[in-house]
């Protein structure tokens, strides 16, 4: 007979899921997860160091006037660690396998496609562009990393359910 500690660990965000039976599959839970996270933090250091090497991302982001003896205002430093704190809830999020961030970001990084097709109209001067190249290169390099790993996370929920932590159990009323 199955404990109720053994019985728990299939639990995620208080749902019953059916057993993982293959160490495969743990694998990928495993996989996904680190490769997540890496994302994020790597996003993070992108932050920062476009930050510390061109702060006028920020302020034109912002829409803010740069005066030239204010190299870092203070909106833009504010700006940037409000989102280090949402990378850093985003990567809690993923090691504890909440259910609503894994459509949230299999739907936003689905979407990321969009930023390729912007940035060559951006490039090729079809459409105005607020930033300097690098930085529009650098973003259409990350949105092609994050659609290659929304179409992993698609294929990792057809087979494995998701955060590939299994399918839901069936109750009776379904």
């Amino acid at each position: 007979m199955k404990t109720k500690k053994y019985m728990q660990q299939y639990k995620v965000s208080g749902e019953q899921l059916l057993p993982m039976h293959d160490t495969y599959q743990q694998v990928i839970v495993h996989r996904l997860e680190r490769v997540l996270i890496a994302f994020f933090l790597l996003a993070a250091l992108f932050l920062v160091a476009v930050y510390l090497a061109a702060p006028s991302i920020y302020t034109q982001t912002l829409l803010l006037t740069s005066s030239p003896t204010d190299r870092y205002p203070l909106p833009a430093t504010l700006f940037l660690v409000a989102l280090l704190v949402f990378v850093v809830v985003v990567m809690v999020g993923v090691m504890h396998h909440w259910r609503w961030l894994f459509w949230l970001l299999l739907v936003a990084f689905g979407c990321m496609i969009l930023e390729v097709p912007a940035t060559i109209l951006q490039l090729t001067g079809v459409v105005p562009s607020l930033f300097p190249a690098w930085y529009s290169l650098c973003r259409m390099g990350v949105s092609t990393i994050a659609v290659g790993i929304a179409v992993w996370m698609i294929h990792i929920y057809q087979h494995y359910g998701v955060w590939a932590m299994g399918r839901k159990k069936k109750t009776s009323l379904e």
